[in-house]
């Protein structure tokens, strides 16, 4: 039987696969990204919970580069994380 959590979960997958295939085609024509970039492109559902974003960039793909300033007014001019390809 498939309850709603395996929806979510499946939504949720579904959503981290689609946001990598972006980061990936966003570093076919930059270096370097960050997840501003990558939300731009692939925006997070509202049903997904915002914690799920982080998830994005963890696998062997990606690296870690250093930070900058968000651009993003919501952020309060926090730090993001850039990334850039894995080897």
């Amino acid at each position: 039987m498939v309850t709603v959590k395996d929806l979510f979960k499946k939504e949720r997958e579904a959503w981290l696969e689609e946001a990598r295939v972006t980061a990936k085609k966003l570093l076919e024509d930059k270096s370097l990204i960050t997840i501003e970039d990558v939300l731009k492109e692939c925006p997070r559902p509202e049903y997904i919970h915002r914690n799920t974003t982080g998830n994005i960039f963890r696998c062997d793909d990606f690296v870690p580069v250093g930070w900058r300033k968000s651009e993003r007014p919501l952020m309060n001019g926090r730090f993001v994380r850039v990334w850039r390809l894995g080897e």
